[in-house]
C-alpha cells in the first residue's frame, strides 16, 4: 500500500484531535492495534482506547486539547499540545477535586496504513498531580 501523503497525515491527525476532544466517531483513524504510551498510564487496543476517552470525559466534561505546533512526514506526526479542563468525576482512582487543570506536553504519533498506530505523550505527570492536589 501507498504511504499518505503529508497532506493526508495532517487530516488524520485533525481527525486524532477531534476525537481527543470528544469526537468518538473518529476513532477509526486508530489502527486495531493502536498504543498510547503515557508517563501515568499505557493503553492497548481501539477500544481501550474509546474506554479511555470515556473516563476522560466523565472526569473532565471540559476536557480541551489544544495543538500549539505540529510537524508531520508521511509516517510520523511530532506535536506540542496543551491541555485544560476541570476535574469533575473520577480519574485514575482519584476522586473529583473541583480543581482546574493545565498542562504542556509533547506527543510523537507513528502512522502506518493511513491509522495511527502509535501514540507516544510526553508531559510532567507531577506537575498534574500537584495540581489535582494529590500529591504532598
Amino acid at each position: 500500500m501507498a504511504k499518505a501523503t503529508t497532506p493526508d497525515v495532517e487530516q488524520l491527525m485533525n481527525d486524532y484531535f477531534d476525537l481527543r476532544n470528544g469526537d468518538l466517531s473518529k476513532l477509526n483513524v486508530l489502527s486495531e492495534s493502536f498504543t498510547f504510551y503515557l508517563p501515568i498510564d499505557e493503553i492497548h487496543g481501539r477500544d481501550a482506547a474509546e474506554a479511555m476517552q470515556h473516563e476522560q470525559e466523565t472526569a473532565f466534561p471540559d476536557f480541551e486539547l489544544t495543538v500549539d505546533d505540529m510537524l508531520v512526514s508521511d509516517d510520523i506526526a511530532m506535536w506540542e499540545w496543551t491541555v485544560a479542563g476541570t476535574h469533575e468525576g473520577e480519574w485514575q482512582g482519584i476522586p473529583s477535586t473541583g480543581r482546574e487543570v493545565e498542562f504542556k506536553g509533547i506527543s510523537k504519533s507513528v502512522i502506518s496504513d493511513g491509522k495511527i498506530q502509535e501514540n507516544w505523550a510526553y508531559f510532567d505527570s507531577q506537575s498534574l498531580m500537584d495540581q489535582l492536589g494529590v500529591t504532598e
